[in-house]
């Protein structure tokens, strides 16, 4: 079993969800990634007195795994959870998918509404990516309202896969509500208009 150690965190910076651990029993500082942290409902901060598991990885760096604050219990079960995190959202893209398909043969949406949530997507998925660099170099970051309005006009399924893919935005929780939501808009507002469609309502209304 790996022996757990103690130590404080220091040098957080909570926008780009890193910092470091200053151990107690002295020795050079361990990194610590914002996925690492188990606390429940919480985020590391300067002061924190916390336990962890250190881990030196292949460029000879120090890192800081499964860590909790002091007092709490630990566990590898977060690494499940992400598992099924990223089950939930491919397959939320892949029945939305199915939903487009369906309303394309059936309902008479037209066909080119691929093409639009494809290219939103590609640009959603960019974005992420380009965020996610940024967030390791330290340079200007992509305003969270961007990613939100791209997720609202359609651009979420790219932002699925760019987080799953990148392991970013997966732990801030007020972001999370925010993407969802605009994701559930995005798909009634896109059920709605197929609706619209298939009964033709525009068609019967002008014609009244």
């Amino acid at each position: 079993m790996t022996t757990r150690h103690s130590g404080v965190v220091t040098n957080w910076h909570d926008e780009r969800g890193f910092g470091f651990i200053a151990p107690d029993g002295g020795g050079p500082d361990l990194f610590l990634h914002m996925r690492e942290f188990q606390g429940a409902g919480q985020r590391p901060h300067d002061g924190m007195t916390v336990t962890y598991e250190p881990f030196l990885n292949r460029e000879g760096q120090l890192r800081a795994l499964h860590v909790v604050e002091v007092g709490e219990k630990w566990s590898h079960a977060p690494a499940a959870g992400r598992i099924g995190t990223q089950i939930i959202g491919y397959l939320a893209v892949a029945c939305f998918l199915v939903i487009m398909v369906l309303e394309v043969e059936f309902w008479g949406m037209p066909a080119w509404v691929f093409a639009i949530y494809g290219g939103v997507s590609i640009i959603s998925f960019a974005l992420y990516w380009q965020d996610k660099r940024a967030a390791i170099a330290g340079t200007w970051r992509v305003p969270e309202e961007q990613l939100h309005l791209l997720g609202l006009v359609g651009g979420w399924p790219g932002g699925i896969v760019a987080q799953n893919l990148f392991r970013h935005k997966t732990k801030k929780e007020r972001f999370a509500r925010y993407f969802w939501f605009t994701v559930a808009l995005n798909v009634l507002a896109f059920v709605a208009i197929g609706t619209i469609i298939r009964f033709d309502w525009i068609s019967q209304l002008m014609g009244s």
